[in-house]
């Protein structure tokens, strides 16, 4: 395998056309029901194939204010594009459509900063350069 590992720091996120600000750091993942059955007299899979996907996202960050909160409430579905090399033209993008946001997780310790995590799951997942 030839190239080089990419520094997260250098990583950007952005939900729609917007940054996400103060992002600390984000996972996406992919995965893929597995459907797999037997006939009697068999102990081998008579059908293994792939099955449904599902495409989902979250993201660390800093807390500045409730605007990722409200969304979760409201439903919002938007896409979430993520630049694991930055913006410029040639690097790797990878696009969640239609993200519903579903999850926000928030922290707060003596010794750090505030925090939050929104999470969700998309519909379709894309990979292209910018």
């Amino acid at each position: 395998m030839t190239g080089t590992p990419l520094i997260g720091r250098n990583a950007v996120i952005q939900m729609g056309a917007t940054t996400i600000g103060f992002a600390t750091g984000f996972t996406s993942n992919i995965s893929v029901d597995l459907i797999k059955e037997f006939a009697l007299g068999s102990d081998k899979a008579q059908v293994l194939s792939a099955g449904n996907k599902s495409f989902k996202v979250s993201c660390d960050k800093m807390y500045i204010d409730n605007t990722y909160a409200s969304q979760v409430l409201g439903g919002t579905a938007v896409d979430f594009i993520i630049a694991p090399a930055g913006t410029s033209v040639g690097s790797p993008k990878i696009t969640v459509k239609n993200v519903v946001l579903t999850v926000w997780d928030f922290k707060a310790d003596q010794k750090g900063i505030v925090s939050e995590k929104v999470s969700g799951e998309g519909n379709d997942f894309q990979v292209g350069t910018f």
